[in-house]
């Protein structure tokens, strides 16, 4: 029956915040006496889930409960801070669009705490496109899995998984979808470079808009 739904992820995805990430990572580093001072395209070879394994592997060492909570706090601060200064990804008029006229619904699914994420998305415009906004609860560093969810929202409108398609730009979105059952299309725009991406053998599409239309295809 084809596609019918799309599942935005968030951070990286429709929004555009991965320098951002990279500066409140870095602030949180040098608050526990780490100064690596991350660049984008650093960050994009070395992101993964769980978060604590990216700053492991960049401290190589194991954090400690203080660490840890340290870095949660001021990572978000800086988040925070900078946030008002994030906009859409620049596919991302484009790519709702595309999918509006395809007849698809729309909803996002994201790690980012729900309120805040609730809030941006009504400060940015958007929120008229999409039949559903969910995010985690009040942990900011590793949050909740995705297929759940997903899973709920299509329950909800009444749709079979494979007639939805996930966009994301992480391999956990691609895996989370699968595990759904829904149709995953990953895209370089946020934590994950484009060879990485590729490596996971999931679609891979270099702009919001090429994934509508790949996902279409698929």
């Amino acid at each position: 029956m084809g596609i019918r739904h799309i599942i935005w992820d968030w951070n990286g995805t429709l929004l555009d915040d991965t320098a951002l990430t990279v500066r409140a990572a870095n602030a949180a580093l040098a608050a526990i006496g780490y100064r690596i001072e991350l660049t984008v395209e650093h960050w994009r070879e070395v992101a993964t889930r769980p978060i604590y394994d990216t700053y492991s592997h960049l401290t190589k060492t194991h954090l400690d409960t203080d660490q840890w909570a340290e870095v949660g706090q001021v990572w978000l601060a800086t988040y925070l801070a900078g946030l008002p200064e994030v906009g859409l990804n620049p596919t991302a008029q484009s790519a709702l669009d595309e999918a509006a006229a395809r007849g698809w619904t729309q909803s996002i699914v994201s790690l980012h705490q729900e309120q805040a994420l609730r809030r941006h998305v009504t400060a940015l415009g958007i929120a008229d496109r999409f039949t559903g906004i969910c995010g985690a609860g009040d942990d900011w560093i590793d949050g909740l899995t995705k297929a759940e969810t997903v899973s709920t929202q299509l329950c909800a409108l009444g749709l079979s998984p494979h007639q939805a398609l996930m966009i994301g730009d992480m391999e956990e979105d691609a895996v989370e979808a699968v595990r759904a059952g829904a149709v995953p299309v990953l895209v370089p725009t946020g934590d994950t470079s484009r060879q990485r991406l590729e490596s996971t053998g999931y679609p891979v599409a270099d702009t919001l808009l090429a994934a509508v239309r790949l996902g279409a295809d698929r």
